[in-house]
């Protein structure tokens, strides 16, 4: 549950200012553009290369989530002019326009690029006061801290949260003020510092109130009603959700209305109006019953088993349980079968069935993690000490019944009974301290043996990579030879051919079928067109002479013709990389273009080459037909994609396939040249 907020709330202020990015405000953008343009034509300056600038990182981040190559062309433009006319302010907003456009598909890749805004910023705050240079410093900002907690760092994105706030007030952009609030509000919950989260959502409800936005303050109130179910505040609870629900009647949505009834339910539970619970949680099960994979289904499933529980209807407990064990089961999440287990095993235990609690309680210990198994033993041991008791109890009981006159035969045998209990729980204990110390040893050895298969990996690697380096310089030198043997050899001949039969034509035309000797003349200048074109693709002479950034272009250049756009965007440099790991590369964006071209039948293909220091990034994306899950999976394994992998693998590299049908497809390629 806590996870599903987190990410819930890390969309939100996203989709909120996603919002603003109307067809209007674009299409203003792309006016204002043109108009720049032309007054640049006419009058060439400083100031209109500025303001070029700042409306093509303006229209990058409105064309964010709808066009993908518009809004990275548009940010690449706009840093590569600034650069060129060393504009820091337009550098740093381009970063940020590239940061925020790679939030949801690189994570670590934007953190560098907003990182790089934030600092240029800092220093240019010193000189710069005005309003528009801190709305973009708070609003980079509040992006790099939404994107380190979306790789899970959330305290740092609460340190750098808290530091935008104080910016914004001064700002006075409530609309932004609200969002802050309710994301840490959220993030809080998440944490479990669930008075810094009430403080958070009280104030943001105060701000959504003043802004004239009700529809946008359902999430917040649901939120609010959350922490105070937490801080069993239920009389506040109950206020809260009432105006929820106002809200949610003039203005509903599904996404509002699933977490309403979730906990509206909760407050019904907590006040024991058990049947009213039951009936709003059929409401919000209603919301999921066909998405069974989703982490909402599982939620609404604990949800019916903690109810029935509080009901003591254990056996409806322990069977919605079990839905909720299947589901994390499938989803691979291990936490949800710890805690299935776990509660389940409570369930059990409430029931007194102590061997299936007694069961499940091995099952979590078994799954969970070794951090928290003294506490999973001290909970075994419990239901152990239970077990045994209720064993005594009966034998206690079947003792009584008899009528046995002898008193002292009697309390001999209380006594061994009792006995006999002490020795069985104590033998039980031995076993689960015995259990828990193989499952340690055994997990060591376990350890020690991947550390082995890792070693033995590493030198299988480095023996393939040696292999693969060998293969393909071999390949290249060859191809070398073979392109020089074909242009000075076979291509000299036949330029000798075609020199001696047109002074032939010139010499005797009466005795030779002029016709048939043109195209003789014709077919010699086609073998030799395509003798060069064999030779330059064998080993481009652009590539050895000028190097990788000159071949890609030239390359590109003769791909774009007539319904094809083959477009380059080539930032740092080759220095330093070697020869070989040029032409490997260069081969690898040559057979991705060809496919898109060939395969995809797309018209407009995208080459981004970024070097940064030792690491290079590469991505080529298309508008082709692209390809469903289950082809792109089947293609994976064909010839084809399975070449590009190994030279990917010669170069020490990551290959990463996004394609959607109808939508086109992404490579993705991060290489770093020393590992190389």
């Amino acid at each position: 549950m806590r996870i599903a907020l987190l990410l819930l709330c890390g969309l939100f202020y996203g989709l909120a200012t996603a919002q603003l990015s109307t067809t209007s405000k674009i299409d203003s953008l792309e006016n204002e553009l043109t108009t720049i343009f032309a007054i640049e034509r006419e009058q060439p300056s400083a100031l209109i290369n500025e303001r070029k600038i700042d409306a093509l990182c303006e229209l990058s981040r409105a064309y964010d989530g709808t066009d993908s190559i518009k809004t990275f062309s548009l940010a690449n433009n706009a840093l590569e002019l600034s650069l060129k006319i060393k504009y820091r302010k337009g550098i740093a907003d381009a970063n940020y326009a590239l940061g925020r456009a790679y939030m949801y598909i690189n994570p670590d890749t934007a953190i560098v690029y907003l990182n790089k805004s934030v600092s240029i910023l800092n220093v240019l705050q010193h000189k710069d006061v005005s309003d528009s240079l801190k709305a973009l410093w708070a609003n980079c900002n509040y992006n790099l801290g939404l994107t380190y907690g979306y790789v899970g760092q959330h305290e740092k994105e609460l340190e750098i949260t808290e530091k935008v706030l104080p910016i914004v007030k001064e700002l006075k952009d409530s609309l932004f003020l609200a969002n802050i609030y309710t994301n840490l509000g959220v993030k809080n919950i998440n944490l479990v510092n669930y008075n810094d989260a009430y403080q958070s959502l009280v104030k943001g409800e105060m701000v959504y109130a003043q802004l004239g936005y009700p529809e946008q303050a359902t999430f917040n109130l649901i939120q609010l009603a959350m922490v105070q179910e937490r801080l069993d505040s239920l009389p506040q609870m109950n206020l809260t959700l009432t105006k929820a629900e106002e809200l949610l009647e003039r203005y509903p949505n599904t996404f509002d209305q699933f977490n309403f009834n979730l906990q509206k339910s909760q407050y019904e539970l907590r006040i024991k109006e058990y049947k009213s619970s039951l009936n709003t949680l059929d409401k919000a099960y209603n919301f999921v019953k066909n998405y069974k994979s989703s982490n909402q289904y599982g939620m609404v499933m604990q949800r019916y088993a903690k109810l029935y529980e509080q009901t003591k209807m254990f056996d409806s407990a322990s069977s919605y349980m079990t839905r909720y064990l299947n589901h994390s089961l499938k989803s691979s999440d291990g936490i949800g079968v710890f805690q299935a287990y776990y509660s389940r095993s409570k369930i059990n235990a409430s029931a007194k069935d102590y061997k299936s609690a007694y069961k499940d309680m091995l099952a979590a210990v078994d799954v969970y993690d070794s951090i928290e198994i003294q506490a999973s033993v001290k909970k075994t041991k419990e239901l152990e000490l239970k077990y045994t008791a209720a064993e005594k109890e009966r034998q206690i009981l079947a003792l009584e019944n008899e009528k046995n006159e002898n008193a002292l035969a009697l309390e001999k045998q209380k006594s061994r009974t009792y006995f006999y209990g002490m020795v069985i729980g104590l033998l039980g204990l031995l076993m689960v301290l015995g259990y828990v110390f193989y499952r340690n040893k055994l997990r060591k050895t376990r350890r020690k043996q991947r550390l082995k298969e890792a070693e033995l990996d590493l030198l299988k690697q480095e023996q393939q990579n040696k292999i693969f380096s060998a293969m393909i310089e071999g390949q290249e030198k060859e191809r070398k030879r073979l392109a020089i043997d074909l242009h000075d050899g076979l291509g000299g001949r036949l330029s000798g051919i075609s020199l001696n039969l047109s002074k032939l034509d010139k010499d005797e035309p009466n005795e030779y079928p002029k016709d048939r000797l043109s195209k003789v003349m014709k077919d010699l200048d086609d073998s030799l067109s395509e003798l060069r074109v064999i030779a330059r693709n064998l080993m481009p002479e652009t590539l050895v002479k000028f190097g990788l950034q000159a071949a890609l272009k030239d390359y590109c250049t003769n791909m774009t013709g007539t319904g094809t756009k083959v477009t380059l965007q080539f930032y740092g440099d080759e220095k330093g990389i070697d020869l070989n790991h040029q032409v490997t590369i260069f081969r690898v964006i040559q057979e991705l273009i060809n496919n898109a071209v060939k395969h995809a039948k797309a018209t407009e293909i995208l080459i981004q080459f970024i070097r940064e220091g030792d690491t290079i990034d590469i991505t080529v994306e298309d508008n082709g037909v692209g390809m469903s899950k289950e082809i792109l999976e089947k293609e994976q394994k064909g010839m084809g994609l399975s070449n590009l992998k190994t030279r990917i693998a010669y170069l020490k590299g990551e290959l990463d396939f996004h394609s959607i049908k109808d939508e086109g497809t992404t490579v993705n390629i991060h290489l770093t040249i020393n590992a190389a």
